[in-house]
């Protein structure tokens, strides 16, 4: 399966590829009748479009607004594909679960922190993400920083490296496993970018910098790491809005909105901790049933610069 999201993220189509025409789209034959064992990956076809996406996988949209019951049942036949290839902006990842079972694939807030990225790598020359998950997001700065030098690519999880190293062929590219507030000591860039987690949790900075909020405050406030003119750019959720906005008032960085999305709260680990969706309810996360779900946040892309 094949997802695309068009530059404005307005629009999101949904591909069949390879033996996927086979198995759901009956194109199981040549032009001369005879059977086909196999079909490329090269080969596909476009089975659905879906308007305003809020999440990459809305299995809730595609029963509700897909009016033909055959395209959805493929829709979601397709979703449960073990190889899914995600695309934006020119910038594509094949990613396969199975392979890296503790990594998540590129999510909706992938794709926005690169709509937030547009027109802001000019002249970066070198380059870190902490925390590259899927390595999409390096990816995405390698084919779109005209003057890109290096970029550093660190995570926590030796599976998040090894995927990124697989998606990622670049000799400008260096891997490194381990914390990325630790390895970025005494180094300077022109661009920290990072999707951190964003879900406020009690005690999150104290006990576990990656969970919660604990390395967004490291970036909202360490600006050591950036050479002059130098910028973060990273995302926030309205749950954390109050800590982010007490924070960059203090900041020695000025800071500016980019882009945002309102979008569902799809983190099962939060939804079934009744402790955890206690406390957000004071964080202001409150049931607002719409769309086939019942809680949603904002996700904002800020940029710091020093």
């Amino acid at each position: 399966m094949r997802l695309t999201f068009s530059k404005d993220l307005h629009e999101q189509r949904i591909y069949a590829q390879g033996n996927e025409l086979k198995s759901y789209l009956a194109r199981d034959r040549d032009e001369t009748g005879k059977r086909l064992r196999s079909l490329p990956e090269s080969a596909e076809q476009l089975v659905a479009c879906l308007q305003n996406p809020v999440l990459v996988t809305d299995f809730f949209k595609i029963c509700t607004e897909i009016t033909d019951p055959s395209v959805r049942d493929t829709v979601l036949a397709l979703y449960s594909s073990p190889v899914r290839v995600t695309e934006y902006n020119g910038t594509s990842l094949r990613f396969v679960q199975s392979n890296y079972p503790t990594v998540w694939g590129p999510s909706i807030d992938t794709l926005l922190l690169c709509q937030g990225l547009n027109n802001r790598l000019e002249g970066v020359k070198t380059a870190i993400e902490l925390g590259c998950g899927s390595g999409f997001i390096s990816k995405y700065i390698l084919e779109h920083a005209p003057s890109l030098e290096r970029i550093d690519i660190v995570d926590i999880d030796q599976n998040a490296i090894r995927c990124a190293q697989d998606q990622i062929k670049d000799k400008r590219a260096r891997f490194q496993i381990g914390n990325g507030m630790n390895y970025v000591e005494n180094k300077m860039f022109d661009l920290v970018v990072c999707n951190p987690p964003y879900i406020p949790r009690p005690g999150s900075i104290e006990e576990n910098p990656y969970e919660g909020v604990g390395l967004l405050h490291y970036l909202l406030t360490h600006s050591e790491h950036l050479t002059t003119g130098g910028k973060v750019i990273t995302n926030f959720s309205s749950l954390c809005e109050g800590l982010v906005n007490d924070t960059i008032r203090e900041s020695a960085m000025t800071w500016e909105h980019l882009t945002n999305m309102t979008v569902p709260l799809k983190v099962l680990n939060v939804l079934n901790n009744a402790n955890w969706m206690k406390y957000l309810d004071h964080k202001g996360l409150h049931s607002a049933p719409k769309q086939g779900y019942n809680y949603w946040h904002t996700i904002n892309i800020i940029e710091g610069r020093k």
